[in-house]
């Protein structure tokens, strides 16, 4: 099977934002801010679905598929922040209000004889209505010369509706509906015994919502043997994170943290329950992610005319899920990144630049497995006219290898991607 899609979409996307800020004496400030954005996305496939013969030189048959999916997504947003000076510290509290409306319409044509039919069995509207009410307090100040803490909660309510329209009576279903409020404490401790020396240790706890697009049911023909399907009962992911961190001379980090992420948003890829040619491209929750994770930025002068710049990465990951009847994710990798950028003052006024990366093996999604892959980049400029204009020629990745390989192993399933 060879399926040659092509897409033609019109994306327009607009934002504006009004905002008003107050600033008194004593340090008290108060900042409103109010946002509005609007994108759509007329979105339009064809996809002729060719089988063919073992030697791949005779078509034994074709079908045409055609898709129309336009996407209508609006944003509005209400953002109140005040600080002031409160005890010897500073005192921060506000307020957000979010709504976010997204219109997904999901239409599919079968051609026959140059015609588009519909297909109402596969073809649906999808609505998203989600209303978000937060509201945060955070304090920091001085204990001593030497220390310095902060502690804040943040709290969401959250309120939303996934409301799908099928086209036939017997598929359709009822509206996902989420209400959950939910508490995010953070806390923070800094330690300078020395202007050359500092620590930090600091706490958060975060969510992240999926993407609107994930959200909804219904499926999508990738070609004939390949889909994709979204989850409206899909949950946020709650993310608590610590990390321990180090400077010297301000010039110098170093960090190591740890998180633990429940409800991981994953993208799984396992056999079509219908038929077993196919695979089937979905989106769940693992139960958790661990993760294990080190950093360092170091900046360096080599000469006077070089200059260099080195951030070293590392970490351990570990997801876990179990979703019954052989289903289970449980997949273990160690990655890790090393960057560096080298610039060069050179004659007649140029700057040189020599920059890249090595990245090791390591976990994409829940179960993909990738392989490692580096880059090379160079660069060379010069700047005229008093500095008012600036030439510069780049080449990426000069030996294209910033490509990745991987393979997914899921309830049966074995797959692999370049």
């Amino acid at each position: 099977l060879v399926a040659q899609t092509e897409s033609k979409s019109t994306r327009h996307q607009n934002t504006y934002n009004l905002n008003y800020r107050y600033d008194a004496k004593r340090g008290r400030n108060f900042n409103v801010d109010l946002d509005y954005g609007h994108f759509t996305n007329d979105g339009r496939r064809s996809q002729p679905n060719a089988y063919l013969n073992a030697t791949e030189d005779t078509v034994l048959s074709r079908i045409v598929n055609n898709f129309e999916t336009p996407t209508d997504i609006k944003i509005y947003t209400f953002k109140a922040d005040y600080e002031q000076n409160l005890f010897g510290g500073t005192v921060a509290a506000g307020t957000k209000i979010s709504k976010v409306v997204s219109d997904n319409t999901f239409l599919v044509f079968d051609e026959i004889a140059g015609t588009n039919i519909r297909d109402d069995r596969r073809s649906n509207l999808f609505k998203y209505d989600e209303n978000v009410y937060a509201a945060y307090l955070n304090y920091q100040r001085p204990l001593t010369k030497k220390w310095n803490a902060s502690f804040g909660m943040r709290t969401e309510q959250t309120n939303a509706t996934g409301d799908l329209r099928a086209f036939l009576p017997e598929l359709q279903e009822p509206p996902v509906l989420l209400d959950y409020l939910s508490w995010f404490p953070s806390a923070g401790l800094n330690y300078t015994p020395s202007p050359k020396h500092s620590f930090n240790l600091n706490y958060g706890k975060r969510i992240n919502r999926p993407d609107y697009n994930v959200l909804n049911p219904f499926n999508n023909q990738l070609s004939q043997l390949s889909f994709e399907k979204g989850n409206p009962f899909l949950r946020p992911e709650i993310v608590n994170n610590i990390e321990l961190g180090y400077t010297l001379g301000s010039r110098y980090n170093f960090k190591a943290g740890y998180s633990l992420t429940e409800n991981q948003i994953t993208r799984l890829i396992g056999p079509d329950d219908s038929d077993p040619r196919a695979s089937f491209i979905s989106w769940d929750n693992l139960a958790t992610q661990k993760l294990w994770s080190a950093n360092m930025s170091i900046p360096v002068e080599i000469l006077k005319f070089w200059n260099a710049y080195f951030n070293l990465s590392g970490s351990h990951i570990d997801n876990q899920a179990d979703y019954g009847e052989g289903a289970v994710v449980d997949v273990q990798a160690f990655t890790y990144n090393i960057f560096q950028q080298h610039t060069f003052e050179l004659p007649w006024k140029l700057k040189g630049e020599v920059s890249g990366y090595y990245s090791g093996p390591g976990v994409w999604g829940g179960v993909f497995v990738y392989e490692s892959s580096w880059s090379l980049d160079l660069g060379l400029q010069r700047k005229f006219l008093n500095d008012r204009m600036n030439v510069r020629l780049g080449i990426s990745d000069l030996f294209y290898e910033s490509g990745w390989d991987g393979v997914s192993s899921f309830d049966g399933l074995e797959s692999e991607g370049s």
